[in-house]
C-alpha cells in the first residue's frame, strides 16, 4: 500500500510557475493606502471519534494531532497517526485511525497492545529496548520503494530521542537501529538536567566521551518536530526547535523551560537517516513581543509557496498561550509573517472553549477539493500547567484564501506587483461588500488606454473568481505581456489575483 504525501498535494509540478499572486509579504507596498492584512474567515467543524474513545480504542484517554500525521492511502482513505496519552501525562502512545472524509474516524484494531485483556489501536514497535510507555508525535512519510517510515519521540529508560521506524503496511513497525536516532533531546542520557522542564521524565547522567557529546549536541532539538519528503528536491526536510540559552532580558521563570528560548531551525537529509547541521530560520525580531518564542513549525506546499503553521508562544506569566500563526516562504529559509498572531481564533481563558489557551498544529491540512480542513489540538490549559486536557477540533476555509488585503469605509488601494498575463482574463478572489474598481497598467504603472479606473466595471460580491472587466476594452489584447493592476475599493478583502 502506498501513501499520498498530503503536504504537497497542491504543489505545482516541476517546470511550471504559479499564475496567482498572494499577499504574503510582511510589509505593505509603498503604493498601498488605507489597507491592512487579515486572515480569511474560518468555519468550525466537528470531528467525530468512536464513543469509546476514552475507553478501549483509545485506552490512554486523550488524543492529540499535535506534531502527529495525516496521510492518505491508495484506497482514498485518510489515516491518522495520533498521540494518545492520559490526563496525568504519565503514559503516551501512538494510535491509528481511519476516515473517508477527515471528520468521522474509526479505530484500527491492531492487536499489538492490550488493555484490560482487550486489543487496542496502539502501535508496538519491534526493535525498541525497554519501556515503550511514552512515545508520541509521529511523523509518517513515504519511502521511494513504497515502504513507510515514521519518526517519533521516545522517552524513558534514560532515553529522549527522535527514533526512526519502518513498515511495509503502516501498521506493523520496526526500529532497525535504535542507537542511531534522527535527533537527540538534550536530556538524553542526562547530558542536560531535565529539571528545567523540557521533559517530564528524569534521566540519570551518563558519563560520555567529549567526542560523543559533541556528536549528540549537533543533533539536539526539543520535541515538536516535523519531517517531510520533498519530492521535487529529492530530499527529506526536518523543521524543529532550536534551544537557545536564555538571556536575562527575555527570561520568564514561570515558563516550564525558563533556561531556554525556543527558536526554529531546519535540517536536510538525502536518506532520511543522516541529517545535516542545524540552520536557524525563524527567531523573534523587533516587531514581536518581548517574550515571544516559537514552539513548532509545520510546513506544506501550495502552488509554488511554502505555508508554515508556526507555534506563536507567549511565555510571560499570566499568558503561557499558544497560537497557530501562518507564515510563508518560497525557499524555506526566508519566512514572511504578515499577521503576527493566531490564524485560528482563540477566545481566551474562562470562555469554556477547548481552544481557550492553546492551539497546536498537525503535520498538514487535508485537501477537500475546494477547501482545506485543518484538524488541530486544542487545550483549555496554559502551557506550563500540570493538567493536560486536549481535544481534536477542526476548521475549514477556501483553497486559495489565506491572507487578504482589507479596506474599510474609507477607500483603500494599491498597485500590484508586475505579472505576465498568461490567461485571456484576469481573476480576482475577493469578498467586496462595498465596491471595487481596477485599472490595467504597464509594468511601470502607467495606465493603458481604455483601462482607466473610470473604465472599470465595478466589482461587488463574494467570489473566488471575479472576472475583471472594462467597458470597451479586454485584457486578452495584452496576453503574454508584463502588466500591473491598480485597485481602489471599500469594505472588502482581496485574497489573490489570478492571471
Amino acid at each position: 500500500m502506498n501513501i499520498k504525501n498530503l503536504s504537497s498535494v497542491t504543489r505545482l509540478p516541476v517546470g511550471t510557475i504559479s499564475h496567482r499572486h498572494f499577499f504574503f509579504e510582511g510589509q505593505l507596498s509603498e503604493t498601498a493606502r488605507n489597507l491592512h492584512h487579515v486572515y480569511t474567515p474560518l468555519k468550525p467543524v466537528s470531528c467525530h471519534f468512536p464513543k469509546d474513545v476514552l475507553g478501549l480504542l483509545s485506552p490512554l484517554g486523550l488524543l492529540s494531532p499535535f506534531a502527529s500525521s495525516f496521510v492518505r492511502t491508495d484506497k482514498d482513505r485518510y489515516r491518522f497517526y495520533g498521540t494518545s496519552y492520559d490526563s496525568s501525562f504519565a503514559n503516551m502512545g501512538i494510535s491509528v485511525w481511519e476516515s473517508s472524509d477527515g471528520l468521522h474516524w474509526t479505530s484500527c484494531n491492531l492487536g499489538q497492545i492490550k488493555r484490560n485483556g482487550k486489543s487496542t489501536n496502539l502501535i508496538h514497535f519491534d526493535g525498541i529496548p525497554g519501556d515503550q510507555g511514552f512515545v508520541g508525535q509521529p511523523q509518517v512519510v513515504p519511502l521511494p520503494d513504497g515502504r513507510w517510515r515514521m519518526y517519533f519521540w521516545k522517552h524513558r529508560d534514560n532515553q529522549v530521542r527522535y527514533t526512526i521506524a519502518e513498515s511495509e503496511d503502516g501498521l506493523k513497525w520496526r526500529v532497525p537501529n535504535f542507537d542511531k536516532p534522527a535527533l537527540y533531546h538534550p536530556c538524553d542520557s542526562g547530558l542536560v538536567a531535565c529539571a528545567g522542564g523540557l521533559v517530564t521524565h528524569k534521566t540519570k547522567e551518563i558519563k560520555l566521551p567529549k567526542k560523543e557529546i559533541l556528536v549528540r549536541k549537533r543533533l539536539w532539538s526539543n520535541d515538536a518536530t516535523y519531517v517531510y519528503y520533498n519530492q521535487q528536491m529529492n530530499r527529506y526536510e526536518c523543521y524543529t526547535v532550536l534551544l537557545h540559552p536564555a538571556i536575562p532580558d527575555r527570561r520568564v521563570d514561570a515558563d516550564n523551560a525558563a533556561s531556554f528560548h525556543r527558536l526554529i531551525h531546519r535540517r536536510f537529509s538525502e536518506n532520511g537517516i543522516t541529517w545535516s547541521d542545524a540552520e536557524l530560520i525563524i527567531m523573534p525580531d523587533a516587531l514581536d513581543p518581548w517574550d515571544l518564542q516559537f514552539y513548532y513549525l509545520a510546513v506544506q506546499w501550495h502552488e509554488d509557496i511554502m505555508i508554515g503553521s508556526l507555534g506563536h508562544y507567549r511565555v510571560e506569566d499570566g499568558q503561557q498561550t499558544m497560537d497557530l500563526e501562518l507564515c510563508f516562504s518560497r525557499d524555506g529559509y526566508r519566512w514572511h509573517r504578515p499577521l503576527r498572531g493566531g490564524f485560528i481564533p482563540r477566545p481566551g481563558k474562562g470562555y469554556g472553549r477547548m481552544e481557550a489557551m492553546g492551539i497546536y498544529a498537525p503535520n498538514t491540512w487535508l485537501d477537500l477539493g475546494n477547501k482545506w480542513l485543518c484538524l488541530y489540538a486544542a487545550t483549555t490549559e496554559p502551557h506550563n500547567s500540570s493538567k493536560h486536557h486536549t481535544a481534536t477540533l477542526g476548521v475549514t476555509f477556501p483553497k486559495n484564501r489565506f491572507v487578504g488585503l482589507a479596506a474599510g469605509r474609507i477607500p483603500g488601494g494599491f498597485l500590484s506587483e508586475p505579472f505576465v498575463l498568461a490567461e485571456p482574463e484576469i481573476f480576482l478572489d475577493a469578498d467586496i461588500r462595498g465596491w471595487l474598481r481596477a485599472e490595467l497598467c504597464d509594468a511601470f504603472g502607467r495606465k493603458l488606454p481604455g483601462f482607466h479606473l473610470m473604465d472599470s466595471v465595478v466589482v461587488k460580491g463574494n467570489k473566488e473568481a471575479h472576472i475583471l472587466k472594462w467597458k470597451k476594452s479586454i485584457a486578452a489584447d495584452y496576453r503574454h505581456e508584463c502588466l500591473r493592476l491598480r485597485f481602489e475599493y471599500t469594505d472588502g478583502e482581496i485574497y489573490n489575483i489570478g492571471f
